[in-house]
């Protein structure tokens, strides 16, 4: 039986990476039933637990050679893997299992990765030697191909699209079952608003980044009525931006404190009037469930995404001291239903382009 070991920021419960592994699964059970895939994870057990998939930890290194041995295929991606703003570990780690992969006779797939932004010369050369001998490579965007190719990654590189886009969105009952639980009751002319918002590693920017969101998050309060509900996609990181936020609301909003499975956290965005999100998976949640979104772009994927769906950006990277006006007409028009767009028929094209990606993946297997 042919095997597939799948490399990912996995088991760190950021809802995102999960909503990732769990598309990914689902379209390699629907094109190749009794694939046998294993996941390297941050948390082996919860990973075996939430998607009925063998694990081992990713830090487990005779484990993850055991695995390889008998593998078919490495799979790296999808997700954000390749950059090095949010620590120096990351490129390494994953180029150093694609290494190992080859060093071991597996053939190697590097799928629907953002990739960048990338800082350090040694990493972008690393990446250069190291990706020009891989088997096949998709990127999520087209800002990722171009900076492979700025690389010089002699390889050629397909345009695929984030596997999250192939997501269903929650049926209605779904949708209400789990307002309920979080007793989100309705309430006539005053709309739900949800806040996805992330620390940034230090500096100006993010004290830059977070006196935005509060300021326009008083706006939603105040201007426009609405109940805002604050949705953490990495607990760890994002609840401080919460709290920071939200302390100069007025007492009825909502955060959330707890870690969510990728289902619930779709549950509760598809329930919204409006989504207001840094997280890029957030975003993406919002739409595909068809609900009205604004992003604050903090990174090129970020971007990349509302170049996607074709929304412009109400504010620049990193945010300046002129735009809250921007950001607030924004946030007015897209709540007011205003805003004409063309997300769904866009949204469609993500979900084909990533489906055709795994169908093109799995001829490798």
């Amino acid at each position: 039986m042919s095997r597939i070991v799948l490399s990912g920021y996995y088991g760190f419960h950021n809802v995102g990476d999960e909503a990732i592994l769990e598309a990914t699964l689902r379209l390699f059970r629907r094109y190749r039933p009794g694939l046998e895939v294993v996941v390297l994870s941050g948390d082996p057990e919860h990973t075996r637990r939430s998607y009925d998939v063998a694990a081992v930890h990713r830090g487990n290194l005779p484990a993850v050679v055991r695995v390889l041995r008998q593998a078919t295929l490495l799979v790296s991606g999808g997700g954000g893997l390749l950059q090095d703003v949010t620590g120096w570990r990351s490129v390494p780690y994953y180029l150093g299992i694609i290494k190992l992969a080859m060093l071991l006779g597996v053939r190697v797939a590097v799928f629907a990765q953002g990739i960048g932004p990338m800082e350090r010369r040694l990493n972008r050369r690393l990446v250069k030697q190291v990706l020009s001998r891989v088997d096949w490579i998709s990127v999520r965007d087209p800002a990722s191909l171009d900076l492979l190719k700025e690389l010089g990654v002699s390889r050629a590189v397909e345009l695929a699209a984030d596997p999250v886009f192939t997501l269903e969105p929650p049926a209605l009952p779904e949708v209400e079952r789990c307002r309920s639980e979080y007793g989100l009751r309705r309430e006539k002319g005053r709309p739900l608003v949800g806040i996805s918002l992330r620390r940034l590693p230090g500096g100006d920017d993010d004290a830059a980044f977070i006196g935005l969101a509060r300021a326009a998050c008083l706006f939603l309060e105040q201007q426009m009525g609405a109940r805002l509900l604050f949705l953490p996609f990495q607990k760890k990181e994002d609840l401080e931006a919460g709290h920071a936020v939200f302390s100069g609301l007025s007492p009825g909003h909502i955060i959330i404190e707890k870690n969510m499975p990728p289902r619930e956290m779709l549950s509760l965005v598809a329930g919204l009037d409006l989504l207001f999100a840094m997280r890029l998976h957030a975003l993406i949640f919002a739409a595909v469930c068809g609900v009205p979104f604004v992003g604050m772009p903090y990174d090129p994927k970020v971007s990349a995404f509302l170049r996607l769906m074709g929304e412009a950006q109400a504010i620049s990277q990193p945010p300046g001291g002129s735009e809250l006006s921007r950001l607030q007409e924004q946030l007015a028009l897209v709540l007011k239903g205003e805003k004409g767009g063309e997300i769904v028929s866009r949204v469609q094209r993500q979900k084909e382009a990533a489906q055709a990606a795994v169908q093109r993946l799995l001829t490798f297997v």
